[in-house]
């Protein structure tokens, strides 16, 4: 076999066998793993080598929700990606009523801290946001950087005027959520938070089969969700946050979390980032996945 033969086997051989493998590594999800945490056992993902970045999902969603990440996380950093404490698959503890700000962000700690995986890149966002945040304000040392994303922290706009329509509105769909769980319907539940998220009457019912599939999986949550213990968040803790902050919000999002989200960025100290992402709803992270990959890449790669 000649020289230029043998080069030309070889990259062969690189594109239809090495490049495929190495491809796989990347975009099929690894097994699920089960960790220890809090007197608790919370399921994850974890993939890839480097810097970790830790995801944490919103209400009615689990490791799932951002999974779309982890092939392109995992290329160049650790990706994990968890279940809060009673979402899919992990087993309930009790009966939810523990469900809590506070809680999760404890469990979240705990689970950066003994992975021994900070100082950590981490991302949340609705729920998961404030979750985020309350690690970033309480434990800073395990920090690199946090992306909050949309956290409706409805304290920080309850007195001012312009809000006072957003209030009612979201006080309305949550009374109507909380119905339906009350009549046992968590599925009727999870289609009402979801169409309230998108701002789109009918969304839930527009979804792909596998993510409608993935939030009535966590329909459950969605009563204690609700019904949780409220943390007693505060501009001036806001305000002591001294990690590199990302804050990001839909361009055309509903007015509750546009306007938290405002009021939650001049909280902070000066140097944080904000990004609108144009045409997005509160659900932008996963219906513009591009977008969000960009975004987030970027981020991680200046921080």
């Amino acid at each position: 076999m000649t020289g230029w033969a043998v080069i030309i086997v070889t990259l062969l051989y690189v594109m239809v066998v090495l490049v495929p493998i190495a491809q796989a590594g990347t975009s099929e999800p690894p097994q699920v793993k089960q960790f220890r945490v809090n007197g608790v056992d919370l399921a994850y993902i974890d993939q890839g080598k480097g810097v970790a970045v830790v995801f944490v999902h919103g209400a009615a969603g689990d490791w799932r929700s951002w999974d779309f990440m982890r092939p392109y996380v995992a290329e160049n950093y650790r990706f994990i990606s968890y279940s809060r404490r009673y979402h899919y698959p992990n087993q309930w503890p009790g009966d939810g009523s523990d469900y809590s700000f506070a809680l999760h962000a404890t469990d979240l700690e705990i689970f950066i801290r003994e992975l021994n995986a900070g100082p950590v890149h981490l991302v949340g966002n609705s729920y998961a946001g404030f979750v985020v945040a309350i690690v970033a304000i309480e434990h800073p040392e395990l920090l690199r950087s946090v992306t909050i994303i949309e956290p409706g922290i409805g304290v920080l706009i309850k007195d001012l005027p312009e809000a006072k329509d957003a209030l009612t509105e979201r006080t309305k769909a949550f009374g109507l959520m909380m119905e339906a769980v009350k009549s046992g319907d968590s599925a009727k539940a999870t289609e009402l938070l979801y169409d309230y998220l998108a701002g789109e009457a009918g969304a839930f019912k527009k979804l792909p089969g596998e993510r409608k599939k993935a939030f009535l999986d966590n329909a459950k949550t969605i009563g204690p969700t609700l019904s949780g213990a409220v943390y007693p968040m505060t501009c001036e803790k806001l305000g002591t946050i001294k990690v590199p902050t990302l804050v990001a919000c839909g361009e055309r999002t509903r007015p509750f979390y546009a306007l938290s989200t405002d009021a939650l960025s001049r909280c902070l100290r000066p140097g944080y980032k904000v990004a609108l992402v144009p045409d997005g709803n509160h659900v932008w992270y996963a219906e513009k996945p591009e977008e969000t990959r960009k975004l987030l890449m970027d981020w991680f790669a200046n921080h």
